[in-house]
């Protein structure tokens, strides 16, 4: 299981994989948010979970709410 440094990447949120679920929304819903891969954000799929990564808190509370 890969986890990011928590030094770099301090706030996650996970989400269960639903396999009817695409996640290509959520990445661009990310992209139009906080700006590009890797600059705010960071994403690892798992096999039964996705986890996003945020360097901000308030970024994770409103990916929290929008898609928790």
């Amino acid at each position: 299981m890969r986890e990011l440094k928590k030094e770099l990447w301090p706030y996650k949120v996970s989400l269960n994989s639903d396999w009817k679920k695409d996640i290509t929304p959520v990445e661009l819903w990310l992209g139009e948010q906080f700006g590009k891969f890797k600059d705010r954000w960071n994403v690892v799929y798992q096999y039964n979970r996705t986890d996003f990564y945020f360097k901000r808190d308030e970024d994770a509370v409103l990916f929290s709410l929008r898609w928790s």
